[in-house]
């Protein structure tokens, strides 16, 4: 019974075999077929540039606190002057 079962299924089973083979032929040489590049060498293209990016913004803090260092230096000095002005006319006319 299991003998007859069995030459029933082979006919429904070859062509699915056949389907089956070619779509892993196909498929194994579609994977061959693509261009395999190395990402490597775009990634350090990417932090390459973030590097880059970071100095420029860098350099440009630097100046801006330079800036910033001096303004406020002349700011005291002006402070300063015109504190110790406040002071000779108040205790000393």
């Amino acid at each position: 019974m299991a003998g007859s079962m069995f030459k029933k299924f082979i006919p429904a089973f070859i062509p699915l075999a056949y389907e089956l083979v070619r779509q892993v032929r196909r498929n194994s040489s579609h994977n061959s077929d693509i261009k395999k590049f190395d990402k490597a060498g775009e990634q350090l293209n990417t932090i390459e540039h973030l590097i880059v990016r970071l100095e420029k913004k860098v350099q440009s803090n630097r100046e801006e606190i330079k800036s910033s260092r001096i303004r406020l230096k002349i700011w005291l000095w002006i402070n300063s002057a015109l504190l110790i002005a406040i002071f000779v006319k108040v205790f000393f006319f």
